[in-house]
Protein backbone atom coordinates (compact mmCIF):
# COMPACT_ATOMS: atom_id res chain seq x y z
CA UNK A 1 0.00 0.00 0.00
CA UNK A 2 2.00 2.83 -0.94
CA UNK A 3 1.04 6.45 1.00
CA UNK A 4 1.90 10.15 0.03
CA UNK A 5 4.61 11.13 -2.54
CA UNK A 6 8.11 11.86 -1.90
CA UNK A 7 8.43 15.53 -1.50
CA UNK A 8 4.92 16.56 -1.06
CA UNK A 9 3.39 17.59 2.04
CA UNK A 10 0.10 16.63 3.17
CA UNK A 11 -1.41 18.67 6.20
CA UNK A 12 -5.01 19.17 5.38
CA UNK A 13 -7.61 21.36 7.83
CA UNK A 14 -10.24 19.44 9.40
CA UNK A 15 -13.07 20.96 6.57
CA UNK A 16 -10.53 19.46 3.46
CA UNK A 17 -10.80 15.98 5.33
CA UNK A 18 -14.53 16.35 5.37
CA UNK A 19 -14.75 17.62 1.87
CA UNK A 20 -12.53 14.38 0.46
CA UNK A 21 -14.67 12.12 2.80
CA UNK A 22 -17.50 13.37 0.82
CA UNK A 23 -16.09 12.55 -2.54
CA UNK A 24 -15.17 9.29 -0.93
CA UNK A 25 -18.81 8.20 -0.60
CA UNK A 26 -19.98 10.30 -3.65
CA UNK A 27 -21.93 13.44 -1.65
CA UNK A 28 -23.31 15.41 -4.18
CA UNK A 29 -21.24 16.79 -6.68
CA UNK A 30 -17.85 16.28 -5.15
CA UNK A 31 -15.23 14.47 -7.24
CA UNK A 32 -12.13 12.55 -5.75
CA UNK A 33 -8.84 14.54 -6.39
CA UNK A 34 -6.85 12.05 -8.74
CA UNK A 35 -4.38 11.29 -6.52
CA UNK A 36 -6.37 10.77 -3.32
CA UNK A 37 -5.44 7.49 -2.53
CA UNK A 38 -1.75 7.92 -2.43
CA UNK A 39 -2.45 10.43 0.35
CA UNK A 40 -5.18 9.23 2.32
CA UNK A 41 -5.77 5.35 1.38
CA UNK A 42 -8.23 3.22 2.38
CA UNK A 43 -7.90 0.01 4.66
CA UNK A 44 -9.79 -3.10 3.21
CA UNK A 45 -9.07 -5.22 6.37
CA UNK A 46 -12.75 -6.47 7.49
CA UNK A 47 -11.59 -5.13 10.96
CA UNK A 48 -11.00 -1.94 9.75
CA UNK A 49 -8.57 0.41 11.50
CA UNK A 50 -8.07 -2.03 14.63
CA UNK A 51 -6.93 -4.47 12.75
CA UNK A 52 -3.36 -3.81 14.00
CA UNK A 53 -1.27 -1.55 16.28
CA UNK A 54 -1.18 1.96 14.85
CA UNK A 55 2.75 1.50 14.81
CA UNK A 56 2.13 -1.20 12.08
CA UNK A 57 -0.23 1.11 10.04
CA UNK A 58 1.32 2.04 6.27
CA UNK A 59 3.37 4.88 6.43
CA UNK A 60 3.11 5.47 10.35
CA UNK A 61 5.90 6.92 12.44
CA UNK A 62 6.81 8.24 15.42
CA UNK A 63 8.35 11.57 14.44
CA UNK A 64 5.17 13.50 14.58
CA UNK A 65 3.99 13.67 10.78
CA UNK A 66 0.11 12.01 10.73
CA UNK A 67 -1.11 10.05 8.66
CA UNK A 68 -4.57 9.36 7.11
CA UNK A 69 -7.06 6.60 6.30
CA UNK A 70 -10.40 6.01 5.04
CA UNK A 71 -11.98 2.67 6.96
CA UNK A 72 -15.61 1.70 7.10
CA UNK A 73 -16.89 1.89 11.35
CA UNK A 74 -17.72 -1.99 12.36
CA UNK A 75 -19.98 -2.35 15.33
CA UNK A 76 -18.41 -4.39 18.16
CA UNK A 77 -21.60 -6.26 18.90
CA UNK A 78 -24.63 -7.50 17.22
CA UNK A 79 -26.86 -5.02 19.54
CA UNK A 80 -26.23 -1.63 20.19
CA UNK A 81 -24.13 0.83 18.15
CA UNK A 82 -20.84 0.47 19.96
CA UNK A 83 -18.61 0.85 17.39
CA UNK A 84 -14.94 -1.48 17.36
CA UNK A 85 -12.34 0.50 18.84
CA UNK A 86 -10.10 -2.81 20.59
CA UNK A 87 -6.77 -3.57 18.57
CA UNK A 88 -6.33 -7.20 17.02
CA UNK A 89 -3.99 -8.73 15.17
CA UNK A 90 -4.28 -10.70 12.04
CA UNK A 91 -4.36 -14.23 13.81
CA UNK A 92 -7.63 -12.56 15.95
CA UNK A 93 -5.72 -12.07 19.06
CA UNK A 94 -5.09 -9.59 21.25
CA UNK A 95 -2.34 -7.50 21.35
CA UNK A 96 -1.56 -6.96 25.17
CA UNK A 97 -5.18 -5.46 25.57
CA UNK A 98 -4.56 -2.55 23.20
CA UNK A 99 -7.80 0.19 22.69
CA UNK A 100 -8.84 3.56 21.07
CA UNK A 101 -10.49 5.88 24.21
CA UNK A 102 -12.83 8.46 22.83
CA UNK A 103 -11.77 11.61 25.43
CA UNK A 104 -13.29 14.86 25.61
CA UNK A 105 -16.71 15.39 23.21
CA UNK A 106 -17.32 14.91 19.70
CA UNK A 107 -17.16 18.18 17.87
CA UNK A 108 -18.75 19.77 15.14
CA UNK A 109 -16.71 20.90 12.19
CA UNK A 110 -18.05 24.21 10.41
CA UNK A 111 -16.70 26.37 8.02
CA UNK A 112 -18.05 29.45 6.69
CA UNK A 113 -21.12 28.73 8.84
CA UNK A 114 -21.75 25.54 7.02
CA UNK A 115 -21.91 22.35 9.00
CA UNK A 116 -19.66 19.62 7.33
CA UNK A 117 -19.45 17.02 9.89
CA UNK A 118 -18.07 15.97 13.38
CA UNK A 119 -14.63 14.96 14.53
CA UNK A 120 -13.97 12.41 17.48
CA UNK A 121 -10.49 12.52 19.45
CA UNK A 122 -9.41 9.60 20.47
CA UNK A 123 -6.00 8.34 22.69
CA UNK A 124 -4.90 4.80 22.47
CA UNK A 125 -4.64 2.74 26.01
CA UNK A 126 -2.89 -0.39 26.90
CA UNK A 127 -2.30 -2.74 29.69
CA UNK A 128 -0.19 -5.90 30.23
CA UNK A 129 -2.85 -7.59 31.88
CA UNK A 130 -6.37 -8.09 32.03
CA UNK A 131 -8.35 -6.02 34.84
CA UNK A 132 -5.42 -4.20 35.11
CA UNK A 133 -5.50 -0.13 34.96
CA UNK A 134 -4.95 0.71 31.36
CA UNK A 135 -1.87 2.90 30.35
CA UNK A 136 -2.52 6.17 28.53
CA UNK A 137 -0.36 6.09 25.44
CA UNK A 138 1.40 8.66 22.94
CA UNK A 139 -0.74 7.90 19.72
CA UNK A 140 -3.34 9.52 18.76
CA UNK A 141 -6.38 9.51 16.58
CA UNK A 142 -8.75 12.29 14.87
CA UNK A 143 -11.85 10.32 13.67
CA UNK A 144 -13.92 12.30 10.89
CA UNK A 145 -17.25 11.20 9.50
CA UNK A 146 -20.30 13.27 7.68
CA UNK A 147 -23.82 13.96 8.49
CA UNK A 148 -26.41 15.64 11.04
CA UNK A 149 -26.14 13.02 13.80
CA UNK A 150 -23.13 13.04 16.73
CA UNK A 151 -22.31 9.40 16.27
CA UNK A 152 -21.28 7.51 12.88
CA UNK A 153 -23.38 4.65 11.51
CA UNK A 154 -22.31 0.81 11.09
CA UNK A 155 -20.54 0.15 7.80
CA UNK A 156 -20.21 3.82 7.25
CA UNK A 157 -17.10 5.87 5.92
CA UNK A 158 -14.74 7.72 8.06
CA UNK A 159 -11.32 9.54 7.82
CA UNK A 160 -8.76 8.76 10.25
CA UNK A 161 -5.54 11.30 11.02
CA UNK A 162 -3.60 9.24 13.10
CA UNK A 163 -0.21 10.38 14.46
CA UNK A 164 1.95 9.71 17.85
CA UNK A 165 2.76 13.12 19.71
CA UNK A 166 6.39 13.12 21.28
CA UNK A 167 6.49 13.03 24.86
CA UNK A 168 7.56 16.12 26.39
CA UNK A 169 10.71 17.24 27.46
CA UNK A 170 12.13 18.17 30.74
CA UNK A 171 12.21 21.50 31.15
CA UNK A 172 15.04 21.69 33.56
CA UNK A 173 18.15 23.49 32.07
CA UNK A 174 22.00 21.99 32.83
CA UNK A 175 24.65 24.02 33.42
CA UNK A 176 26.87 22.11 31.42
CA UNK A 177 24.64 22.87 28.08
CA UNK A 178 25.06 26.71 28.77
CA UNK A 179 28.27 28.31 27.38
CA UNK A 180 30.76 29.21 29.68
CA UNK A 181 30.66 32.68 29.02
CA UNK A 182 27.31 33.33 29.63
CA UNK A 183 27.79 31.98 33.21
CA UNK A 184 28.05 34.24 36.19
CA UNK A 185 30.48 34.02 38.11
CA UNK A 186 30.81 35.40 41.62
CA UNK A 187 33.75 37.72 42.52
CA UNK A 188 35.83 36.14 45.32
CA UNK A 189 34.78 38.53 48.89
CA UNK A 190 37.35 40.14 51.26
CA UNK A 191 36.85 38.87 55.06
CA UNK A 192 34.98 41.18 56.91
CA UNK A 193 36.99 42.78 59.66
CA UNK A 194 35.23 43.84 63.25
CA UNK A 195 36.26 46.68 64.49
CA UNK A 196 36.36 46.56 68.73
CA UNK A 197 34.52 49.24 70.07
CA UNK A 198 36.61 52.08 71.57
CA UNK A 199 36.97 52.28 75.40
CA UNK A 200 34.34 54.08 77.15
CA UNK A 201 35.66 57.22 78.79
CA UNK A 202 36.53 57.05 82.23
CA UNK A 203 33.79 59.19 84.16
CA UNK A 204 34.15 60.37 87.93
CA UNK A 205 30.45 60.00 89.87
CA UNK A 206 29.85 63.36 92.05
CA UNK A 207 30.11 61.57 95.18
CA UNK A 208 33.52 61.12 94.28
CA UNK A 209 34.30 64.32 94.03
CA UNK A 210 32.97 65.12 97.37
CA UNK A 211 34.91 62.43 98.70
CA UNK A 212 38.33 64.12 96.99
CA UNK A 213 37.41 67.68 98.62
CA UNK A 214 36.78 66.41 101.59
CA UNK A 215 40.05 64.39 101.86
CA UNK A 216 42.09 67.43 100.35
CA UNK A 217 40.91 69.78 103.53
CA UNK A 218 42.07 67.04 105.53
CA UNK A 219 45.32 65.92 104.03
CA UNK A 220 48.44 67.06 102.45
CA UNK A 221 48.64 66.37 99.21
CA UNK A 222 51.45 63.75 99.21
CA UNK A 223 48.49 61.09 100.59
CA UNK A 224 46.03 62.54 98.05
CA UNK A 225 47.57 60.23 95.30
CA UNK A 226 47.14 56.98 97.05
CA UNK A 227 44.08 57.55 97.85
CA UNK A 228 42.66 58.47 94.95
CA UNK A 229 43.47 55.21 93.22
CA UNK A 230 42.70 53.10 96.52
CA UNK A 231 38.71 54.96 95.62
CA UNK A 232 39.01 53.51 92.06
CA UNK A 233 36.59 50.84 91.75
CA UNK A 234 34.07 49.78 89.16
CA UNK A 235 30.99 51.29 90.87
CA UNK A 236 32.09 54.84 90.08
CA UNK A 237 31.50 54.32 86.71
CA UNK A 238 28.46 55.91 84.67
Amino acid sequence: MKVGLIGVKFDPSDAELLEHLAAKCCVGDSKQHLFIDEFIPTLEECQGICYTHPENLPGAKKDGSSVHFFHRTINAYATGQRKRRKIHNQDDTNEEHVRWHKTGKTKPVIENGVHKGWKKIMVLYKSSKKGCKPEKSNWVMHQYHLGDDVDEHDGEYVVLKISYQQPKQNEKKDDSLIPTNLMIRATPRAPKTITPNPPRPYHISQCYIMTLTKIRTRYSSALIIPLIYSFRSPCIYI
